[in-house]
């Protein structure tokens, strides 16, 4: 008992540190006084200092024409390239939701670009989830006092706090999951409510081809054009939630402010090559043109889909499903689909409505083609939510009758599909791009991983495109992560005659149970391509004598990370829903 009032008082404690009105009437006063207040530019007409940028041009063409314009950024550098260029050529506000916001190399340039941006007169508006972006109070504190067309907050956070310390997050563990796993997983980049950005990336060295042990093969997408509203009222939508709180109101950094305790950066770009180099090639017009402008496909129609934040908080079902409109959009895409699925995701463990969605759609039509590309436990970034995929790969392959791809952590194809960094031997490289593709003439591009988290724990944002063309060009860049000497096939084992089929009946047995999932003989195995054979289907006569067996988890050296996998597969099945 007395533990039990110990917990209780602990709580009450932390509760009665959050500020008083008083206080934090304070903190804003002071936070306003603090604020940089001069401008780089004359406020007679600010627009003058913005760049000129040839998105403009395709703005105009596409209001003109009521067709909306998107490029694909497949590649790191190059996305982060448009979205400096488009700080450069903002003239009235940029607006910018994330999950991950790190204080590396690109996402200190991409804060140095904005707060420039922000002393030419234009407002800066940041989200960011709590959870897993700045991790520093001294920086936040920073942030909150720089300037005054700068402003910064962000979703769901834990204690009413700026940064978790390993202490606070395991107190959430305890105390406050349900809070703790509702988290903000949009991603957009909006300007001048013309021009947005949406699609897998977050701010961090890895998303940008620009860290030197991993990297991500990952995708955005540009929509120009009447789309970019439907974006901006998404993004006011956040904006104006009382789930998103402006950083200067949380308790460590309204301390830091009180007590004058934060950074003192030189935002001046640093002496890095690559950020000097990647800051001189925003400023070409020509090059944005190449890349971004004569790319452009003009779409049949486009729509941009973000889930309310209200959605992860109403205990209403119904509303709850009103708010998730990216979950129920992409299982009436599923459903839709007449003679193919092509499925792009990092982590491979199916909703239970996207788990339905397919089942449904292979009972109803049994010759339909529903392909996935996804990571191996070599190339993934999260080996735990790997082990749930490892456990129901036999339920995949049998019942939803998927052809599965897991990429290699060195694919050949590399040095076409990142940056400069993919020169170097050592850099391991992961999926992360997050796409589907229904048909020949349907896509979507966004944020949700098909996952139970993404259906039910976090917010997500992303555009479905009609457009041929846009998806002959998505195939494309998804087969070749798909060829042999970029992935994996996933395959049943050659059967033993008798063995195999009492082996399979334990087996089915064993994987159902959320633990104890024991039985060492798997229904599956990685296959790689023999030299010199063609590739065919998993289902082709040919198969074995074609492929070789690799085992389960090829090209992968910790041996401590195979047996935490297969230990997880075993006895954690219980935490998929929170994985």
């Amino acid at each position: 008992m007395s533990k039990l009032i110990s917990i209780f008082c602990f709580f009450g404690l932390l509760a009665a540190c959050h500020p008083s009105p008083e206080v934090i009437r304070k903190v804003n006063e002071i936070t306003y006084k603090q604020k940089d207040k001069t401008l780089t530019c004359p406020q007679e007409n600010p627009v003058n200092c913005a760049i000129d940028t040839p998105l403009s041009e395709l703005y105009d063409s596409a209001i003109n024409q009521n067709k909306d314009y998107v490029t694909l950024l497949e590649k790191g550098d190059e996305s982060l390239l448009l979205r400096l260029h488009m700080i450069k050529s903002a003239q009235k506000r940029i607006d910018i939701q994330t999950f991950i916001w790190v204080d590396d190399e690109s996402g200190h340039l991409m804060l140095a670009e904005l707060l420039d941006a922000a002393k030419r007169g234009v407002e800066v508006n940041i989200i960011a989830d709590q959870l897993f972006s700045m991790g520093n109070t001294w920086l936040l504190s920073e942030l909150a006092t720089v300037h005054k067309n700068f402003n910064m907050k962000l979703f769901n956070p834990l204690f009413n706090e700026g940064h978790l310390s390993p202490f606070d997050f395991f107190s959430a563990v305890a105390c406050c999951m349900y809070n703790l796993n509702r988290r903000m997983h949009n991603k957009l980049f909006l300007v001048d409510g013309k021009y947005g950005i949406t699609g897998g990336r977050n701010y961090n060295d890895r998303y940008f081809d620009w860290d030197a042990t991993f990297n991500y093969r990952d995708r955005d997408v540009i929509a120009i054009g009447n789309v970019a509203q439907e974006m901006q009222s998404s993004f006011n939508e956040f904006w104006e939630s009382p789930w998103v709180v402006p950083i200067e109101n949380l308790d460590d950094v309204a301390y830091r402010i009180l007590n004058d305790q934060k950074n003192e950066t030189d935002w001046v770009i640093g002496e890095s090559k690559k950020s000097r180099k990647m800051v001189l090639n925003s400023f070409d017009y020509k090059t944005i043109k190449n890349l971004f402008v004569n790319t452009a496909i003009a779409v049949d129609s486009i729509e941009y889909f973000s889930d309310s934040p209200e959605s992860l908080f109403t205990r209403s079902k119904s509303k709850r499903e009103n708010y998730k409109l990216m979950s129920i959009k992409i299982k009436d895409l599923i459903l839709s689909a007449k003679d193919k699925i092509l499925l792009q995701t990092p982590y491979l463990v199916l909703s239970k409505k996207a788990y339905r969605s397919l089942k449904s759609l292979r009972k109803n039509n049994s010759d339909i083609d529903i392909t996935v590309s996804t990571n191996s436990l070599s190339s993934t970034d999260a080996f735990y939510v790997y082990a749930i995929s490892f456990k129901h790969k036999k339920k995949y392959l049998k019942k939803l009758g998927l052809n599965i791809f897991e990429y290699k952590q060195n694919p050949k194809h590399k040095l076409e599909m990142f940056g400069e960094i993919a020169e170097n031997p050592q850099t391991r490289f992961g999926m992360h791009a997050k796409t589907i593709i229904i048909d020949d003439d349907v896509s979507m591009i966004g944020t949700h991983n098909f996952d139970h988290r993404s259906d039910v724990l976090n917010t997500e944002s992303g555009l479905i495109i009609h457009s041929k063309e846009l998806v002959i060009e998505l195939r494309k860049y998804i087969e070749e992560d798909m060829k042999p000497e970029n992935a994996w096939v996933i395959a049943p084992n050659k059967k033993i005659p008798v063995l195999s089929f009492f082996s399979g009946i334990i087996a089915t047995v064993s994987r159902s149970l959320p633990v104890l999932d024991i039985w060492p003989f798997r229904y599956s195995s990685s296959f790689d391509l023999k030299e010199g054979m063609p590739p065919v289907s998993i289902y082709h006569p040919d198969f074995y004598d074609n492929y070789e067996n690799v085992g389960s988890f090829p090209d992968v050296n910790l041996s401590s990370k195979q047996i935490q996998t297969i230990i997880i597969s075993a006895f954690a099945g219980f935490a998929e829903p929170v994985m």
